[in-house]
C-alpha cells in the first residue's frame, strides 16, 4: 500500500511541475532513505534548470540513474560529507600558483578545458600527467592535483620536487633532471620510481685551501648519500674537496614502509655534479700597519720588517720597497733591511704605486751597542753572521695563474694536482757578502735548453703558453765553494722526481711533459742534503724494462716464459689457465710487480710478487680474472697494461694498473694473457671493457623494428619501447630483432604466425620474419635466446592485438598474440631481464585462440539495486536475463564469455580494492547490465554508459544501444547521441579505464516503468542474442 501511495504522490508532483522527468537521482543508503538531488549535466538524469528537491521514502520505491546510488559505483553523499564536485578547489592558473611559465602554459593549453584560466573539476579528473621534455624548472603547484596517480616529469630542469601532497601517486619518473634528493617517505601508493641521470652544475669557492659548494639546493640528507668520488667529503651541510675534480654521488631514496616497488623500479638517484671552481677574488690592501713604531738596528744587522694588512684577507699585488736613504739602510724586494751606517731613515712600502706604510729605522754604531753590555755584543755577532747567510727565494709563472708569490727554503712553487704547467721561473739570492751568483737554465717546449740567466731574471717564457720541462741550477764564485744547491721538480705523469744537485738536469725532455712545481734548497758544503737520484729522464735514453710472465695451463702445465706483450696460454683450444707468475728485468729502478688471481671456488687471492705463483697447481681450478700492479719507482715511471682471453668472451679490453681483467660469476676461465709496460703519459693500448662481473653486468640491448601497413619499416625500438602502432587499425606485416651491447655469445631467434601461412621457421639476428609487399598480417610471435644469452637472461615480449589490446607478457619461446581469430598484431614490446628475475608485468594470458569477454550482472549480495512492483535489479539480471545470455554465449566459436560471480557484487568488491582492480587483462571487454530507476511510469528507455576519456564511441557500444532501441526504446536524454552516455564518475569504469580494459554499462530500461519491464521480458531472448552479437562481433 505504501508503494502505491508513494507512486501516486510522485506522479502528482510530476504533473504539477514540481518534479521534472530525467532530472533527479535517487541515492540509497544504509538507513534505507532515498535522497533526490540535482545532478550534473553529464548525468543521464540531469537538467540544470530544475532546483534541488529532497524527499524521503522506501528504498524499494524508486531509483534514478542506478550508478549514482551508494549501492552502485558512484560516490554517494552518505559516503562523504559532500560530493567530489562540492569539494573541488578553484585554482587560478597564474604565476602565483604555478610559477614556472612552461608548466603554466601546459596547463592552459592541455588541461584548461573551459579556457577560463581556472582549474576546478579538472583537479578531480586528472589522474595522469606527462610533463616530460617541457624545460620545466619547478613543479610548484603540482600539489593541487590530489588525484594524480602517474607523473612523468623526465627530461626537464627540476632541482627540487615535493610530492608529499600526492597521496594517490603510484608512478613517478623524474629521470634526466637536476635533482639532488627527493622524499617519498609519505607516498604509500608508490610502486614505480625512476630517478636516474641527474646532472647538476654548481660553483665552488675556495676557503682556506678547501673548495666548498655552498648551493643550498645541493644539501641531501647525509645518511642517504654515498660518495663515488673519494676526493670529496660531505658533512650534511656542504660538499668539500682540496682537489679540483667533478663530484658524483648516489642518493638513496627513502620510501614509505607501505611501499611495494615493482621489479624494474629504481631506488636511488645518481647525481653527477659539474663544478665550476671559482678562483678567489684577490682583495687589494687598503692599509698596512707596522708591528713596531721604530725599528732599531746596529750597523751590519739585517732584519725582516713585520707588518699586518687591512683587510685581513687582502693581498699585496705588486709590492715595492724603497729606502729614503740607501747609504743608511738598504731593503730588498721582500722587505728585508740591512743597516749600513749610523743614522735615521725611512723605508716606504707601496703597492701598485700606492704608498701604504712608512717604517722608521734608527741605526747605531757597534761601539754604542758594545758599551751597553755583553748582551748587545752577542746580538751584534749574531746579526753579523746573518749577513753571510744567502737569502734564497724563487717564483714561478703558472698557466692561468701568472706569477705566484715567492717561495723560500724548499717550499713548493707551482701547483700539484691541477694539471697546470710552469711557464717561467725567477730565482733570487739576496743579502750575502759572499761573492758569486745563482744561475739557471730551463728546457722549454719547442726551444730546448735556454741560455743561463741569473739573480731574478726570467727563465722560460711568459705570454706564450709554452711549458717548462726541465731545469738546471748552479752557483758561481765563492758561493759555489761554500754551498750546494739542491732542487727537484714535479713533472706531469711522473709526479715528484728525485733531487738534483749543482747544475744537474731535473725534469724531463722528449716526452712533452710539463714541469708543474719545483722545490729548491741551499745547504752548506758537507751539510745534510736530500738524497740525489732519478731527477731527470730523457725519452731517447729511457729504456723500458722487460715484463716476463709464465702460465700454467690445463693438460699442458708450465709453458715457456713470454715477455713484453707476447701471448702466454692458449687460444682456441678451450684449455683453462690455472696459475701464473711474472717478474721485471732490465732496469735499475726500485720496485717490483705484484699480482692477484680470482680462482674457481676460492675467489680473489692475496697479492704475490716477483715470480711467486698466483693460482693453483694440481687442483684443476680455473683462473677467472687477474689484477696486476707495479710498486716503488717502477710505478712512478711506468704503467702496466694487460688483457685476457676468456672462454666464450674471447679477447677482452685492456686493463691498466691493478684494474680487474677477466670475469667472475660466469664460471668462464682465462685461457691466455698479454702484458706490457708503457712509460707514464705515453700512448699505450686503448683501454676497453676488461672485466665482467655477472652480478653487475649491464643488461644487453634488445633492438626490434616493425614493418607496418601503409608505413613500411619504422624506426628501430629497444628495451621495452613500443614498436608498431596503437589505436590506428594498422596491421604489422613483418619484424626483425637483434641483441647488442653484450660480451656474451648467443643469438635471438624468432618465428611469426602469418595470415594464410601459419607459423614460419625461426630466423635470427635482424633477419626478416613475416612478409613485406604481400599485405599479410602477423598474428602471433615466439622469441627465444640461444647460447650464453639463454643461460644468463630471459626474454619477455607482449603484443598489442586488434580488438584485444595489450595481451600479457610471454617468455622464452612462449606463444604471444593470437591464431585462428583473424586478428592482426599491431604493436610489440620486448625486454631482457636477468635469468630468473621478475617479469615486467602480468603473464597470465599472452596468447589467445579465442576472445574473452566478461559479463557482470549489476548489484548483488545485500544490495538489490532499484526496485519496483516486486522486481529488483539484482534478481532480474541474474534470474531472468542471464540464462538467455548464457544460451547465446554457448554458441560462440571465436569468442568466449565469462560471467562474474553472481554471489558477489563487483562494485562492493572494487570498494575493497578487489573486483575491477583484479580482473584479468586478458578480457577484451567488461560489460555490466542494469535496469534504471526514475519517475514511476514516466521515465522510459535504455542507454549505454561509457568512459568520456576512453575510446568509447565504438561499433560495439552503438550496436548494444541499437538492440535496446529496437526492443525497449532509448531514454530521452540520449536520443541525439545514438544511445551513448559518456561519464567519468563510476568506480568500476574508472578503475578499468586506468587498467586499459574497455568497459560499458548497459541500462536496458527503467524498472520503474512497467512497460519497459514488459518489453524486456517479451523480447528477452532476442535482446540477449543481440547483446552477445554486438559485443563479440560474431553472428549467431
Amino acid at each position: 500500500m505504501k508503494k502505491k501511495l508513494l507512486g501516486i504522490i510522485l506522479t502528482l508532483l510530476f504533473i504539477v511541475g514540481t518534479i521534472t522527468p530525467s532530472v533527479s537521482a535517487v541515492t540509497s543508503n544504509p538507513n534505507k532513505q532515498v535522497e533526490q538531488e540535482q545532478t550534473t549535466d553529464n548525468h543521464p538524469l540531469s537538467n540544470s534548470e530544475t532546483p534541488t528537491v529532497k524527499t524521503t521514502g522506501s528504498l524499494t520505491d524508486s531509483k534514478l540513474s542506478q550508478e549514482t546510488a551508494s549501492s552502485t559505483q558512484a560516490i554517494s553523499s552518505t559516503q562523504k560529507s559532500n560530493t567530489e564536485i562540492e569539494n573541488v578547489e578553484r585554482i587560478s592558473i597564474n604565476e602565483q600558483n604555478f610559477p614556472d611559465e612552461n608548466f603554466r602554459n601546459f596547463l592552459l593549453k592541455t588541461i584548461d578545458n573551459k579556457n577560463d584560466k581556472l582549474l576546478e573539476e579538472e583537479l578531480n579528473q586528472i589522474t595522469e600527467l606527462n610533463l616530460s621534455d617541457l624545460d620545466i624548472q619547478t613543479l610548484e603547484g603540482i600539489q593541487y592535483f590530489k588525484k594524480l596517480k602517474k607523473l612523468e616529469a623526465q627530461n626537464n630542469n627540476l632541482k627540487e620536487l615535493d610530492v608529499a601532497a600526492l597521496s594517490a601517486l603510484s608512478y613517478l619518473d623524474v629521470s634526466n633532471n637536476q635533482l639532488s634528493k627527493i622524499d617519498l617517505s609519505t607516498n604509500d601508493a608508490i610502486h614505480y620510481f625512476k630517478g636516474s641521470n641527474q646532472k647538476r652544475h654548481v660553483s665552488s669557492k675556495l676557503f682556506d685551501k678547501t673548495w666548498i659548494i655552498t648551493d643550498e639546493t645541493l644539501r641531501p640528507e647525509n645518511d642517504q648519500v654515498t660518495l663515488e668520488t673519494p676526493e670529496w667529503q660531505y658533512d650534511g651541510t656542504s660538499f668539500t674537496t682540496s682537489i679540483q675534480v667533478p663530484l658524483n654521488y648516489i642518493y638513496h631514496v627513502k620510501f614509505s614502509k607501505k611501499t611495494t616497488l615493482i621489479e624494474n623500479s629504481e631506488t636511488t638517484i645518481p647525481v653527477a655534479v659539474s663544478v665550476n671552481f671559482l678562483q678567489p677574488e684577490v682583495t687589494s690592501v687598503e692599509k698596512v700597519e707596522s708591528k713596531n713604531e721604530i725599528t732599531n738596528l746596529t750597523v751590519g744587522d739585517s732584519l725582516q720588517l713585520e707588518y699586518s694588512v687591512i683587510p685581513k684577507d687582502s693581498v699585496l699585488q705588486n709590492p715595492s720597497w724603497q729606502s729614503t736613504d740607501t747609504t743608511i739602510v738598504k731593503v730588498d724586494n721582500y722587505g728585508k733591511i740591512t743597516a749600513l751606517k749610523a743614522g735615521q731613515t725611512e723605508v716606504i712600502l707601496s703597492d701598485e704605486k700606492k704608498q701604504l706604510s712608512v717604517f722608521k729605522v734608527i741605526v747605531s754604531d757597534p761601539i754604542e751597542k758594545e758599551s751597553s753590555g755583553d748582551q748587545s755584543i752577542e746580538t751584534k755577532q749574531s746579526n753579523s753572521s746573518m749577513t753571510t747567510s744567502p737569502n734564497l727565494a724563487y717564483q714561478t709563472h703558472v698557466q692561468t695563474i701568472g706569477w705566484q708569490p715567492p717561495a723560500v727554503d724548499g717550499e713548493i712553487a707551482g701547483t700539484t694536482g691541477q694539471n697546470k704547467r710552469v711557464e717561467g721561473i725567477k730565482i733570487f739570492l739576496n743579502d750575502t757578502s759572499i761573492s758569486g751568483n745563482i744561475e739557471y737554465s730551463s728546457h722549454v717546449q719547442r726551444e730546448g735548453w735556454q741560455s743561463y740567466v741569473k739573480n731574478g731574471e726570467v727563465s722560460g717564457t711568459t705570454g706564450q703558453s709554452l711549458r717548462v720541462e726541465a731545469i738546471r741550477i748552479r752557483l758561481t764564485g765563492e758561493l759555489s765553494q761554500k754551498y750546494d744547491i739542491y732542487y727537484r721538480v714535479h713533472s706531469a705523469f711522473f709526479g715528484w722526481m728525485g733531487w738534483a744537485k749543482n747544475n744537474s738536469e731535473a725534469g724531463t725532455s722528449g716526452f712533452g711533459y710539463p714541469m708543474e712545481a719545483i722545490q729548491i734548497k741551499m745547504i752548506e758544503k758537507n751539510g745534510m742534503g736530500p738524497e740525489v737520484g732519478n731527477a731527470y729522464h730523457e725519452q731517447a735514453n729511457m729504456r723500458t724494462p722487460n715484463i716476463n710472465y709464465q702460465t700454467h695451463s690445463q693438460s699442458i702445465g708450465w709453458q715457456n716464459w713470454q715477455s713484453n706483450n707476447s701471448i702466454s696460454g692458449s687460444v682456441g683450444s678451450g684449455l683453462r689457465m690455472e696459475a701464473i707468475r711474472m717478474n721485471i728485468s732490465g732496469t735499475t729502478l726500485s720496485g717490483g710487480i705484484e699480482y692477484s688471481s680470482h680462482i674457481q671456488s676460492i675467489g680473489w687471492q692475496t697479492y704475490v710478487n716477483n715470480e711467486e705463483v698466483s693460482g693453483t697447481i694440481g687442483r684443476k681450478l680455473r683462473l677467472e680474472a687477474i689484477r696486476i700492479r707495479l710498486t716503488g719507482e717502477l710505478s712512478q715511471y711506468y704503467d702496466v697494461y694487460y688483457r685476457t682471453h676468456s672462454a666464450y668472451l674471447g679477447w677482452l679490453g685492456w686493463a691498466k694498473n691493478d684494474l680487474e681483467a677477466g670475469s667472475t660469476g660466469f664460471a668462464y676461465s682465462v685461457e691466455a694473457i698479454q702484458i706490457q709496460l708503457v712509460v707514464k703519459g705515453q700512448s699505450g693500448p686503448k683501454l676497453g671493457t676488461s672485466y665482467y662481473e655477472k652480478d653487475k653486468l649491464a643488461l644487453p640491448k634488445v633492438n626490434y623494428q616493425t614493418h607496418i601497413q601503409t608505413i613500411g619499416w619504422q624506426n628501430p625500438q629497444a628495451n621495452g619501447s613500443i614498436a608498431g602502432t596503437v589505436s590506428k587499425g594498422l596491421r604489422m606485416e613483418a619484424l626483425r630483432l637483434n641483441v647488442t651491447d653484450t660480451p656474451l655469445p648467443g643469438n635471438i631467434e624468432y618465428s611469426s604466425h602469418v595470415q594464410s601461412i601459419g607459423w614460419q621457421p625461426y630466423v635470427a639476428n635482424n633477419e626478416i620474419s613475416g612478409t613485406t609487399g604481400n599485405k599479410l598480417r602477423v598474428e602471433g610471435i615466439r622469441i627465444r635466446l640461444t647460447g650464453q644469452l639463454e643461460l644468463n637472461y630471459d626474454v619477455y615480449y607482449r603484443v598489442h592485438s586488434a580488438k584485444l589490446g595489450w595481451l600479457d607478457w610471454a617468455k622464452n619461446d612462449q606463444y604471444a598474440g593470437t591464431s585462428d581469430l583473424g586478428l592482426r598484431m599491431e604493436a610489440i614490446q620486448v625486454v631482457l631481464v636477468k635469468k630468473g628475475a621478475s617479469a615486467p608485468g602480468k603473464t597470465d594470458t599472452p596468447y589467445q585462440t579465442s576472445i574473452n569477454h566478461l559479463f557482470v550482472m549489476g548489484h548483488g549480495v545485500n544490495d538489490p539495486g532499484a526496485s519496483y512492483a516486486g522486481v529488483n535489479e539484482r534478481d532480474f539480471t541474474r534470474k531472468e536475463l542471464m540464462p538467455y545470455l548464457q544460451k547465446w554465449a554457448g554458441r560462440l566459436t571465436k569468442n568466449k564469455i565469462t560471467f562474474y560471480n553472481t554471489n558477489a557484487d563487483m562494485y562492493q568488491d572494487s570498494q575493497r580494492l578487489q573486483g575491477a582492480y583484479t580482473i584479468s587483462t586478458s578480457f577484451s571487454s567488461v560489460s555490466e547490465f542494469h535496469l534504471d530507476g526514475g519517475a514511476i511510469g514516466l521515465s522510459t528507455g535504455g542507454h549505454v554508459i561509457a568512459h568520456r576519456n576512453g575510446n568509447s564511441l565504438t561499433p560495439q557500444n552503438y550496436a548494444i544501444a541499437n538492440v535496446i532501441k529496437n526492443y525497449v526504446g532509448l531514454w530521452g536524454s540520449v536520443q541525439n547521441t545514438g544511445g551513448i552516455n559518456l561519464r567519468t564518475d563510476l568506480l568500476n569504469m574508472n578503475v578499468l579505464q586506468s587498467r586499459g580494459i574497455p568497459y560499458r554499462l548497459a541500462e536496458l530500461g527503467f524498472i520503474t516503468n512497467s512497460r519497459d519491464v514488459a518489453n524486456i521480458r517479451k523480447n528477452i531472448d532476442q535482446i540477449a542474442k543481440g547483446i552477445v552479437e554486438a559485443i563479440t562481433d560474431e553472428k549467431l
